[in-house]
């Protein structure tokens, strides 16, 4: 099924000793599109100067605006790398990497820095080591870098994504469909999504199931459900029970729950009997404090098998 989507553009920025992690780099964003980009509304396209750059000559400007051109003024994001090369210098930079971070950081876009630790070949130019740790430590004194860690890509885009989104108003329509407000749209028929979840957990809103809900979400991160037997949700759902040796209590009769969620507003409705947690409500259910969360590990007990 098709949806509307917001693409933004990821420069994959490094010298050329990390050619391993540039893929890895691609990989996650598009592992990011798969697992985020339908309910994020954001498509993450990635941008590589060797797959996205026309062979053009440039003069007395150099190769690196060429580049510039091309690629680097039309991303959102940067997602710089360094191992053991700081890169070709350029005539505005003391390399092509730092260039390119460099014209995000002026235009106030989002970087990411990343600096690899592993095991240094005998035959690497130590004076350009140097240079790495250099820049680590000035880039240091002004941001935060990461040590590159493959794993935690998808985890950064996903905060970088949300913080972006957060700038924008999210509202939900009286289907529970999301969508954005602009500047000439009015709120007629749609409500701002300020249902908290702390809040009807206080007043003893939610039945048993809801809350075990809310359980199967947090531990699984599973924010879809199929009701009628579109999909496999009631055999996740009764493998997770399994798992956490609990009664077949919610895999057995759960759609009630779902639309009284949908009811509320915490559920919206992406095609026929399938229904997905919105990611701001996610966000609030993982954030909620440990006695909210006590509540919840409270009713998966109620359930246990003894």
């Amino acid at each position: 099924m098709s949806f509307q989507a917001e693409v933004l553009r990821v420069l994959i920025a490094s010298p050329s000793d990390v050619k391993t992690e540039r893929d890895e780099i691609e990989a996650s964003i598009f592992a990011w599109n798969k697992r985020y980009a339908e309910d994020l509304n954001v498509v993450l396209l990635p941008g590589r100067w060797e797959d996205d750059v026309t062979p053009t000559y440039a003069g007395a400007s150099g190769a690196q605006s060429v580049i510039n051109e091309q690629l680097v003024n039309k991303c959102d994001i940067v997602v710089g790398v360094f191992w053991t090369k700081l890169g070709t210098p350029t005539l505005a930079a003391s390399s092509g990497t730092l260039e390119e971070i460099n014209i995000f950081i002026d235009q106030g876009k989002e970087v990411m820095v990343y600096f690899v630790d592993r095991d240094i070949p005998r035959n690497s130019d130590y004076a350009e080591i140097k240079r790495v740790d250099d820049y680590k430590a000035e880039y240091g004194s002004k941001g935060v870098y990461a040590k590159y860690e493959h794993s935690k890509i998808m985890d950064h885009l996903y905060k970088k994504v949300i913080d972006y989104k957060a700038k924008q108003p999210i509202i939900i329509s009286s289907n529970g469909s999301s969508a954005q407000l602009t500047q000439t749209q009015t709120v007629s028929n749609v409500y701002t999504s300020v249902v908290s979840v702390e809040k009807l957990m206080l007043e003893d809103k939610f039945s048993n199931k809801e809350l075990l809900i809310f359980a199967y979400i947090i531990y699984t991160e599973n924010r879809r459900f199929g009701i009628g037997g579109v999909d496999n949700t009631a055999l996740n759902i009764m493998k997770w029970e399994s798992e956490k040796n609990l009664q077949p209590f919610l895999s057995t009769n759960y759609s009630t729950s779902i639309q009284n969620l949908f009811d509320r507003g915490l559920m919206k409705k992406i095609g026929t009997n399938l229904y997905s947690m919105p990611i701001p409500i996610y966000d609030e259910i993982r954030s909620l404090s440990v006695f909210m969360k006590e509540r919840i590990v409270n009713a998966m007990f109620v359930v246990t098998i003894h």
